[in-house]
């Protein structure tokens, strides 16, 4: 009993990929021969717009873009497919069994599927083929270009369906993903996340409240650390997608919209460059090595995450928030 589907792309950190749910869904889609690309299904989900940051307490899924459906189903209709998230809702090997016949269904028929939980780490990758009751796939975390058994067993799946209609039109998917992007950004909060603009708000005002880091244990503030990073991280990844995704759908639509786009990602140019410069502020644990940071703007002499960095980090957030509400407000106008 084996199946495995070759040549999927790989999968990997540091590549301005770091979206794990929307770097998965384009090695899959490329495979499929869908003419695909990071940037495109970043840009036309919203996914590249987006902002959440969860309360009160903080959670690494913050960044997570298949949080709900919402980025998922945009991107599905955009290229004329169908997805389908798919739960294992309690444990045991009965419920195992019965999901993994799904993905041996999938992968006998030629399709790979998305997977959140094949490694210790609760990120997405890609199941590409099975060899016995062993999951083949790709991960963020693989150590080669081989595919890597999976070390867990999935809590969540994710399969494709192509529909048989045709999607919309390049123009109309830019334009329906600029309204949804514009409507997330005021949509103040989403279940248990502070959402788009209010969430720099929230993000903000814990960083300011230094008598709640003072309070933390030594593991507490670690983890507060991690997941500090890990947002800003993502939100470079995904405002770097916004624009690469902007600057095509410029040359795409006409008239005054163009403009609009023009003028959009002019903004969200500085919107990347000012959380670019700012990074030496939102640090990871993992980055330390040898008493200093590294960090992608500069190495900072210093292995900890101080009062001053939060601080700092604050007045940078509210810069950058600034700078968000120009560049929505120009998106506003799209027609």
């Amino acid at each position: 009993m084996k199946k495995i589907l070759e040549n999927i792309p790989c999968l990997g950190w540091g590549k301005n990929i770091e979206c794990t749910f929307f770097g998965s869904l384009d090695a899959a889609l490329r495979f499929l021969g869908e003419p695909v690309n990071y940037p495109y299904l970043m840009g036309v989900s919203a996914a590249a717009f987006r902002l959440r940051f969860h309360q009160p307490e903080w959670c690494a899924s913050s960044p997570d873009a298949a949080l709900d459906g919402t980025y998922p189903e945009a991107a599905m209709k955009a290229i004329g497919y169908e997805g389908e998230f798919i739960v294992r809702m309690v444990p045991g090997e009965k419920a195992i069994e019965k999901m993994f016949q799904l993905i041996k269904e999938e992968i006998d028929s030629g399709k790979p599927m998305l997977a959140i939980g094949l490694t210790r780490f609760p990120d997405w990758g890609i199941i590409a083929g099975y060899d016995g009751k062993r999951l083949l796939c790709r991960t963020y975390y693989d150590k080669s270009e081989e595919y890597s058994v999976a070390e867990e067993f999935p809590w969540i799946m994710f399969r494709m369906r192509k529909k048989e209609e045709k999607p919309p039109t390049a123009e109309e998917n830019i334009i329906n993903s600029i309204k949804l992007a514009v409507e997330l950004a005021e949509t103040p909060f989403i279940d248990r996340y502070a959402n788009g603009l209010t969430a720099y708000d929230v993000w903000i005002k814990d960083l300011e409240n230094e008598e709640m880091f003072s309070k933390m244990s030594q593991k507490e503030l670690f983890i507060h650390w991690h997941i500090n990073g890990w947002i800003y991280n993502s939100l470079y990844d995904a405002r770097n997608a916004a624009v690469e995704y902007l600057k095509k759908a410029e040359k795409i639509l006409e008239g005054k919209n163009r403009e609009i786009v023009k003028e959009a990602t002019e903004n969200f140019d500085k919107v990347r460059k000012a959380i670019f410069e700012n990074w030496i502020y939102f640090t990871m644990p993992h980055w330390v090595r040898q008493g200093r940071t590294w960090t992608p703007k500069a190495t900072i002499e210093v292995d900890k995450w101080t009062p001053e960095m939060r601080r700092k980090g604050a007045e940078a957030l509210k810069n950058i928030k600034k700078l968000e509400e120009k560049a929505f407000n120009i998106l506003k106008k799209i027609r």
